[in-house]
């Protein structure tokens, strides 16, 4: 399932087997590999993979239909999102919120 939606991801972003292995410092061959069902990632590539074509891994490995339930997994980026919104006010802060809680029900 996995060599299939990879391929399928891959093209859908017009992105060719050795752009995607630069993007993830490997082999053309590796990423040829995993789209034949030879081999597959590692967890970590996994992640990456998920964050260069904003899915889930769940998606990724078959397990949800859906490629919109993406949680952004970079920790780095995480880590920085959490660092600014400790700078705001808390009024900032529930503004925020309540802005994503609007903006995500308006997508239902």
């Amino acid at each position: 399932m996995f060599a299939k939606i990879l391929k399928n991801l891959r093209k859908e972003n017009d992105t060719t087997q050795c752009e995607l292995a630069d993007k993830l410092g490997v082999k053309q061959s590796t990423v040829s590999s995993w789209e034949i069902g030879r081999s597959r990632p590692t967890f970590e590539q996994l992640v990456e993979i998920s964050n260069l074509f904003n899915t889930s891994t769940d998606y990724l490995l078959g397990k949800c239909s859906d490629s919109s339930h993406y949680v952004y997994t970079d920790n780095k980026t995480l880590q920085e999102f959490y660092n600014d919104f400790g700078k705001l006010s808390k009024a900032e802060q529930l503004f925020l919120i309540n802005s994503i809680k609007a903006y995500t029900q308006t997508k239902e």
